[in-house]
């Protein structure tokens, strides 16, 4: 292929990804978003002021998202470095009414961050398509990413503000990158590579840290082939002991410098993260909570989320077609036909579909939130699987019928296939991540998500009222409802579900509650109301607002 075709190419394949990202790109708010500007806004601070011992969150770490974050203020709120005296509280509205206040607009802010966000994960998918077309072709790779890209949930993810996408974006440049190092050209720049994606998906979250055991698998059937050749079993062990101990050490050396935090105070940094990470999984809560580590007390079984709870979470939010591909990349897996599949494409479907297991795996043994979003590392595993099952798929029927062996019709089956992976794009923005596969559907309904979706039409509906900016509501997720909304927005907090008296406070401020629909059973004020809006969300109720003056004096007086 000429050059200036791949260019060409390679321009509309990054222009594909990114300019479908940055359409309403805050037409909505996510749950978490405005927390981790915050955040981000006190990692800003603490880097300017030289206070690097402050440039820790607790177990996540999410230093990668505080980089975006930091990003995003020198873009947009550069001099508040200068004007700022100290942190803010991990809590958003104060937060909000200082950028009001000093001229500046939240929603801009959280524009600059999903702008940085949305070009560090398309960045990333083109790194991934180099990988892969160093070991298995262009045309392989170009499919791929493509089909991975466009999948519908992780479409959603991956233009939001938020650590999962560059988890798993990251946990997948490592399964790549130590694949060709492994079993195609052995590099060093290649091993820098792995151990830097790994050190990056540890830097945003500590559950990353499942990596560690996937690429010694890895590395550990790369040792076990060289045994079986040459039966030096000595040999063997020096390669593996070698090969991942290198890995450990890059590994080590970018998470060193890559947090600020690791220069000053290593051992507050380690603790915080890996110390609030063991305490919640295994303890049930921080260690502001439980005060240490109790090694006896870790529970795994009694509180398993279950393995089959969280793959069937994924099911649900998967596309047919990555279904089917999945079923190929299994089949062709076992198949003996070297001319049709390489060796080196089936290492790389077994060790995406091992990382995407043992992510499943680990998130299943432990105690914590279940959100659908915490186990997208699998997806990436899973995609980018199917998506090497349909390709070897179209090989396999372009050696069987000459009249797909032919460019413009396999052009055209694959043009298909990614409408096909692409479509529920139109009918689910913005909230794509909403997407439930439809033959799942026809056996019931799944949880509602709760993650800030319709709140920007709730807030729409509030603003349009006589004096809305003097009125005051209280909000479920207010997080998402106060960008949008000229009044005040109460933070209608979790404790107020057991707390009447606090519940009874916080409405005697309000005019309206904005509340999601099926809360009922938490909170049975709601059955005796009728709300005076709802709006729908896929065709189901999502979100009521009440009026407070309808709610029964009796509630009050009680």
């Amino acid at each position: 292929m000429k050059k200036s075709i791949r260019i060409l190419i390679a321009a509309l394949v990054i222009a594909s990804m990114l300019l479908p990202r940055m359409a309403d790109l805050v037409k909505f708010t996510a749950a978490d978003e405005p927390f981790w500007l915050v955040v981000g806004a006190n990692y800003y601070y603490a880097l300017t002021h030289g206070e690097l011992e402050n440039t820790v969150y607790e177990y996540h770490p999410a230093v990668t998202t505080m980089w975006i974050g930091t990003a995003a203020m020198l873009a947009y709120f550069p001099e508040y470095r200068g004007l700022m005296n100290g942190y803010f509280q991990q809590e958003k509205t104060s937060f909000d009414t200082y950028l009001v206040e000093h001229g500046k607009n939240p929603l801009a802010l959280l524009w600059w961050t999903r702008f940085f966000q949305v070009l560090l994960n398309v960045f990333l998918f083109v790194v991934a398509f180099l990988l892969l077309r160093s070991m298995l072709g262009e045309w392989t790779a170009l499919a791929a990413v493509l089909l991975t890209s466009f999948a519908p949930y992780l479409f959603g993810q991956s233009r939001m503000l938020n650590h999962e996408s560059m988890v798993g974006l990251f946990s997948l440049l490592t399964i790549l990158a130590m694949t060709a190092h492994l079993f195609h050209k052995p590099a060093p720049a290649l091993l820098i590579l792995s151990a830097s994606a790994a050190a990056f998906a540890n830097l945003t979250k500590s559950s990353s840290i499942v990596l560690f055991p996937v690429v010694a698998v890895m590395v550990f059937v790369l040792a076990f082939t060289q045994w079986r050749t040459d039966k030096k079993i000595s040999a063997a062990i020096i390669s593996f002991l070698k090969t991942y101990g290198a890995w450990i050490g890059l590994f080590l050396l970018v998470y060193f410098i890559a947090w600020p935090g690791m220069w000053v105070d290593p051992g507050k940094m380690l603790y915080e993260v890996y110390g609030n990470a063991f305490s919640y999984a295994f303890q049930g809560a921080r260690l502001s909570v439980t005060q240490e580590l109790e090694p006896s007390s870790f529970s795994l079984a009694s509180t398993s989320l279950g393995f089959t709870t969280l793959l069937l979470s994924i099911i649900w939010r998967t596309t047919p077609i990555t279904w089917l591909g999945l079923l190929l990349s299994v089949v062709f897996l076992f198949h003996k036909n070297k001319a049709l599949i390489p060796a080196l494409a089936k290492y790389l479907i077994a060790f995406l579909l091992l990382e995407a297991f043992a992510c499943i795996g680990m998130f299943a043994i432990v105690q914590g939130r279940d959100q659908p979003h915490y186990i997208l590392a699998a997806y990436y595993g899973f995609e980018f699987a199917a998506a090497l099952g349909w390709v070897y798929a179209f090989r396999w029927l372009a050696q069987s019928f000459q009249w797909v062996n032919k460019f413009s019709t396999q052009a055209v089956l694959f043009a298909v296939l990614l409408i096909a992976q692409a479509y529920p794009l139109f009918y689910t923005a913005p909230y794509f991540y909403t997407y439930i596969n439809p033959l799942m559907a026809l056996s019931g309904q799944p949880a509602n998500f709760f993650y800030g979706e319709r709140m920007e039409e709730a807030a729409a509906y509030l603003a349009a009222k006589p004096n809305a900016e003097n009125e005051t509501a209280l909000v479920y997720f207010g997080r998402s409802f106060s960008y949008y909304y000229p009044g005040k927005t109460l933070l209608f907090k979790p404790i107020l579900f057991d707390d009447k008296t606090q519940l009874i406070e916080n409405l005697q401020q309000a005019e309206y509650l904005v509340i999601y629909e099926g809360l009922e059973e938490r909170l049975p004020l709601l059955k005796e109301i009728t709300p005076e809006h709802v709006i729908d969300l896929n065709g189901r109720q999502y979100v009521a607002i009440y009026r407070v003056s309808d709610i029964p004096s009796s509630f009050f007086s009680e």
